[in-house]
């Protein structure tokens, strides 16, 4: 890297790596950015060996490119997102994960949707189904807000970190990361929020793939979903109350609540049932074994947040 300032900054927020985070820096070391300045920022979020000693070889490999910001961890995705941003030089922040693998022109072609002007924030997939042997539930994921969509604009409540660029200065001006949401999840969407409302233009590009290493099952995200309902979904939605419609806390109010729509009155009849520990447990042992039909998948997301929501707890253990 030449001793220009970096025009985009790669950050991102790690915890013991281990061979995930690996292969990530391997696919940075060969981004082909056709001379271009770039840095990656690395946040050390507190990991039990440092970053720079146990990837040393590979930080080194990718030379001047590469910095290492240590924090003593304190749960917060926000808070390690956060510090990489502020570490960061680059006009542009391609905020990633520590468990991709993507190609080689995958930074050059973020950078060149920023000099061409598309929007203020560019999004690619990550991607689980690259595996040979996807299992339904994720192929499923895959399929969920933008999966298969063609490139244009998308909607703020798919802001996804992971493989997502945003102009520096946009997210200094909405105050960044709320460091108040310590639990799994959400930090995104609220932050995607908060860059809608001030202005900010979105814009999909299904091309840019990055493959996502770590694998989740059914029950893991079950559980993730029921502990993101119980703590920052109900946070946001005291926060923001305004978007709480398109949050689905509108299924969990009582059933006669404005609107009044036949369907609304409905759905608020039939979700306690639905939520029932013994229906919730029944319908997740199904979408596990079976798989079939692809709904479950949503319902069981779906109605982990709502009992989340409802300040419930459940004991998903096999």
């Amino acid at each position: 890297m030449t001793s220009a300032s970096p025009v985009l900054s790669v950050v991102i927020p790690v915890r013991n790596g281990g061979e995930h985070f690996r292969l990530t820096l391997r696919s940075l070391i060969a981004q082909d950015v056709e001379g271009l300045p770039w840095e990656v920022v690395i946040a050390d979020d507190g990991s039990d060996h440092a970053i720079e000693e146990e990837f040393s070889g590979l930080i080194g490999e990718g030379g001047g490119i590469f910095r290492v910001v240590r924090l003593e961890s304190n749960g917060s995705r926000s808070s390690a997102r956060n510090a990489a941003n502020a570490a960061a030089r680059g006009k542009i922040l391609l905020m990633m994960d520590g468990d991709l693998e993507f190609d080689s022109d995958l930074v050059r072609r973020h950078l060149e949707h920023h000099r061409k002007g598309t929007a203020d924030i560019v999004m690619g997939p990550t991607c689980d189904t690259w595996r040979p042997l996807a299992t339904r539930f994720q192929k499923w994921a895959d399929s969920r807000s933008m999966g298969g969509q063609p490139a244009g604009p998308f909607p703020w409540r798919y802001f996804k970190t992971g493989n997502i660029s945003v102009r520096r200065e946009l997210v200094e001006s909405v105050g960044g990361y709320d460091e108040s949401m310590i639990e799994y999840g959400g930090e995104d969407t609220e932050l995607g929020y908060r860059l809608w409302r001030s202005g900010a233009t979105f814009h999909w590009d299904p091309g840019m793939i990055a493959r996502h290493q770590s694998e989740i099952d059914v029950r893991m995200h079950a559980r993730r979903m029921i502990t993101y309902g119980r703590t920052v979904l109900s946070y946001t939605l005291r926060k923001h109350p305004e978007i709480g419609f398109l949050l689905g806390n509108q299924w969990v109010g009582p059933i006669l609540r404005r609107p009044r729509r036949p369907s609304y009155v409905l759905m608020r009849t039939l979700t306690p049932v639905l939520l029932l520990p013994a229906a919730y447990r029944l319908i997740l042992w199904w979408a596990e074994k079976v798989g079939f039909p692809g709904f479950l998948f949503t319902y069981v997301s779906v109605g982990g947040c709502m009992i989340g929501l409802r300040g419930r707890s459940l004991d998903l253990r096999c």
